[in-house]
């Protein structure tokens, strides 16, 4: 059964071995011809399409629910998916990016960068590909569970000076002052099956990681 809170898009990065079965999905360019390609029909498809051929963009058209075209350079084919996913979606909480990393940094630094920004405050943004996955943690006590096939975790300052404190994990640290210049809070590991209790002074990236 679809959960009406939740949209998985696929962008057009590093596709995943697997698919999640359910939910709602939006493709975005050649990501949303692999949905089609693998059977999955996008309820949005958008962005320039600059990365396929005039074929495909027609069956990426016709499989499509909604298709949306963007005409200038002003945000990114995430950033474009993201608002008319919102539009068209309102009820939508969490946002799901698959294909959001791979050979093209910019993209990748660019898609991390969307996981911070106002616009989508209210909604959970998270990437996820094969062996990670990249959340925001926000400002105050977050607790967060430990997923099945992670064993680590990382947090990784957005803002110079962030004071953290962690509980439940395999190194517990109160008040750890996080600086921009060197990553002195990465590869934690889980403690058994313990929900770990993050207390942060701004908003962090959260990094969940397989060997």
């Amino acid at each position: 059964m679809e959960d009406k809170n939740v949209m998985n898009v696929m962008l057009g990065g590093q596709f995943p071995k697997e698919l999640p079965e359910s939910n709602l999905w939006c493709g975005v360019d050649k990501g949303a011809l692999y949905l089609i390609d693998n059977g999955i029909k996008p309820h949005i498809s958008c962005g320039d399409f600059d990365s396929i051929n005039n074929e495909q963009i027609s069956k990426v058209k016709n499989y499509s629910k909604n298709y949306f075209v963007k005409d200038n350079q002003d945000e990114t084919d995430t950033d474009f998916a993201l608002k008319n996913i919102i539009k068209l979606y309102p009820e939508i909480t969490k946002i799901n990016l698959f294909g959001a990393t791979g050979k093209r940094l910019d993209h990748f630094f660019g898609n991390i960068f969307l996981l911070n920004n106002e616009k989508y405050e209210r909604i959970e943004l998270s990437i996820i590909d094969d062996n990670n996955i990249i959340t925001v943690a926000k400002k105050g006590l977050t607790i967060f569970e430990n997923i099945k096939g992670y064993k680590y975790f990382s947090i990784v300052p957005i803002y110079e000076d962030t004071l953290m404190t962690i509980k439940n994990s395999k190194y517990e640290v109160k008040d750890l002052m996080l600086t921009l210049n060197r990553p002195n809070a990465t590869s934690n590991e889980f403690k058994s099956n313990e929900e770990i209790k993050l207390e942060v002074s701004n908003n962090v990236l959260v990094l969940y990681s397989k060997d």
